[in-house]
């Protein structure tokens, strides 16, 4: 049962299509697991659509709609196949959702090891001001004790996990803010895999530089 969703301010840019590219992401990879939000989102597209239809005409030029409809045919030439994603040698990847795995740009991501129980892989969207990274904690293990310099969305995708302040099951939607601490441990049975989007580095507790993988990631 998912128990965490995101704020109502952040569906409506959600909706709006006003959200950064990794942001957008993350809810849009939390909608496919709770259809609660879906409906907000389709009615939020719902109020939208009558709004523009009440606003008034603005002329654009003749060549508008091919330039779009160019530009929406370069993305599908870059889109790599589904069947390069499913060929990833790694099993962790593999173990991903589908539908994550086509949000996934390229077919293979470059785990590393962070901690004993811990592998994260970052995942390139094209923007600065997020860095989007997926993790998987080890059956019965647990991430450093980190804190954070600025806001973290995280969205569970397999397994679960729990920290100080509860238990986090497939599809909920985590937002930590800054000064944020706290230390996940995944359940005993399977091992947890999130996807997680830092607007800020996050400071790992504990673990020296050569364990702490990402330059944006600063040990204190």
């Amino acid at each position: 049962m998912i128990n965490r969703h995101p704020e109502s301010d952040l569906l409506v840019e959600y909706a709006s299509g006003s959200l950064p590219v990794a942001p957008c992401i993350s809810v849009t990879t939390h909608l496919q697991y709770c259809k609660q939000c879906r409906d907000s989102v389709e009615s939020l597209g719902e109020i939208g659509g009558e709004l523009l239809m009440t606003s008034e005409a603005v002329p654009v030029s003749e060549d508008l709609l091919d330039r779009i409809m160019q530009d929406l045919d370069s993305l599908g030439e870059e889109k790599p196949p589904v069947s390069a994603l499913r060929q990833c040698s790694d099993g962790i990847t593999k173990e991903l959702p589908e539908f994550v795995q086509r949000l996934l740009p390229g077919g293979r991501l470059n785990w590393r090891q962070l901690s004993p129980s811990l592998k994260v892989a970052p995942v390139s969207v094209g923007e600065e001001q997020h860095e989007l990274a997926l993790h998987r904690i080890d059956a019965g293990g647990k991430a450093p004790e980190h804190d954070h310099l600025g806001k973290e969305i995280t969205v569970v995708l397999t397994g679960s996990f729990s920290d100080e302040d509860g238990v986090y099951q497939p599809g909920d939607f985590l937002v930590r803010q800054q000064g944020d601490k706290h230390r996940p441990f995944a359940a005993r049975n399977q091992a947890c895999i999130c996807l997680s989007v830092l607007e800020a580095p996050i400071r790992l507790t504990g673990i020296k530089r050569l364990l702490n993988p990402f330059l944006s990631f600063t040990p204190s």
